[in-house]
């Protein structure tokens, strides 16, 4: 009798080293650059209503995982809850779209003045270091107050880039994968 933790061969059905197949980052890859390819092309279209289909995603599944996990009536009432309010932020593309830029706005706004404060607070004199990026917080959270549909567009467009960028890295990865399994001269 053995008393081994990881048996010494693979499993007949499993890939070797538990990589996922080549092929599979590739599509992966190409769904991750079309999504980040659609923000650049349609930032305020695209950037609502995939804003709007993420948080209304993450709402379902905190409700779904509360549901599933929680105990008693008050889990059962916030995992019901959870869940209609993310039906309703995917519905509502544009108020979830507006409440999620303002939060974000107000969250930058009290973020730029607690660091005006606390660094005024512990600086000497009050340096440009201190100020600065403070400063711009505030701008910032202004900015996304009073021009909300620019503020998510310049988001989108942000958002877009880093997820094209993504995208790319991930197809020249499965592509790295693919020809480093098959080896340099075409065999496997």
């Amino acid at each position: 009798m053995t008393w081994e933790i990881v048996p010494d061969q693979t499993p007949p059905n499993r890939n070797p080293g538990g990589r996922s197949p080549w092929w599979l980052l590739v599509a992966v890859g190409a769904l991750v650059s079309a999504a980040g390819a659609a923000l650049l092309v349609w930032p305020f279209i695209a950037a609502t209503w995939l804003l709007s289909i993420l948080f209304g995603t993450v709402l379902i599944a905190n409700g779904l995982a509360i549901l599933v996990r929680g105990r008693g009536p008050l889990a059962a009432v916030g995992g019901v809850v959870l869940l209609l309010a993310g039906v309703l932020a995917i519905l509502f593309a544009e108020f979830t779209a507006g409440a999620i830029v303002t939060f974000f706005a107000v969250a930058l706004l009290a973020l730029g003045a607690a660091w005006l404060i606390l660094g005024l607070g512990l600086a000497q004199r009050g340096s440009a270091l201190v100020v600065a990026p403070a400063l711009l917080l505030m701008l910032a959270g202004i900015f996304g107050l009073v021009w909300p549909s620019v503020a998510l567009a310049l988001i989108a467009v942000v958002a877009g880039l880093c997820t094209l960028a993504l995208g790319a890295s991930m197809i020249w990865g499965a592509l790295a994968l693919r020809r480093a399994v098959k080896g340099p001269f075409g065999s496997a």
